[in-house]
């Protein structure tokens, strides 16, 4: 289900990168600076297009566009794997209690005698498919129990609650692509934010205003990187 980028997506995606990025350096530049800031808020923003679009273009083109199964296929999948929790007529059943839910694959246990199972056999699918767990409204209790258990294997940013559901996302992959697109889309703006507040403390110090982007750009480096608990 995946597709390599390619030389086209990745020039147009680092042209882009580079062109948001050379906007909101050129923005930190203008602000910052007095003498010739206009000249040189342009010229940072051509040179920073021009080099995002030489450098990023052959990282970004191969890389692999991330695909997903088809949601048909996931259902049939979470199925087969829990067919062997099958129970008799009017218990649960694979057929009746598993079925597509948007970009996942719903799992209700209500009506079975072994919801621990299931749910165990369907939280060892949960890193390549999202799962919903569903519950009666008269299924509280069960409902906390599951959560308690899911709480204890799985990462909390992972795990969407409601009062009738509870869902696992896939985890998220941070390559070498996703990193550099998010670097060049977070810690520009931090950087000059940075950049501005410092510099404006010593009406414009050129010193003051560079420590403030490095601080906006080791902020962003953490935020991007940071995975929760």
């Amino acid at each position: 289900m995946e597709e390599k980028v390619g030389f086209r997506r990745g020039l147009s995606a680092a042209s882009v990168l580079g062109l948001y990025t050379g906007f909101m350096l050129a923005v930190g530049t203008a602000v910052t600076f007095e003498k010739d800031a206009l000249i040189m808020a342009a010229m940072l923003w051509a040179i920073t297009i021009v080099v995002s679009a030489i450098f990023l273009t052959p990282i970004l083109a191969k890389g692999r566009k991330r695909g997903r199964l088809d949601s048909e296929e996931e259902v049939a999948a979470v199925r087969a794997a829990l067919e062997p929790f099958n129970e008799g007529v009017g218990g649960w059943r694979t057929l009746s209690h598993i079925r597509g839910d948007g970009l996942g694959v719903s799992v209700s246990l209500s009506d079975s005698e072994n919801p621990l199972l299931i749910m165990e056999k369907s939280l060892q699918m949960a890193d390549s498919v999202r799962v919903i767990f569903r519950f009666s409204k008269n299924e509280s209790s069960l409902r906390d129990r599951i959560l308690s258990i899911v709480e204890e294997r799985i990462s909390r940013t992972r795990i969407q609650r409601r009062t009738k559901t509870i869902t696992i996302t896939t985890p998220q992959i941070l390559d070498r692509g996703i990193f550099i697109t998010r670097s060049m889309m977070i810690c520009p703006p931090l950087m000059v934010l940075g950049a501005i507040g410092f510099s404006s403390i010593s009406n414009g110090d050129s010193i003051l205003a560079g420590i403030g982007a490095i601080a906006g750009l080791l902020l962003g480096v953490m935020v991007i990187t940071n995975k929760g608990s």
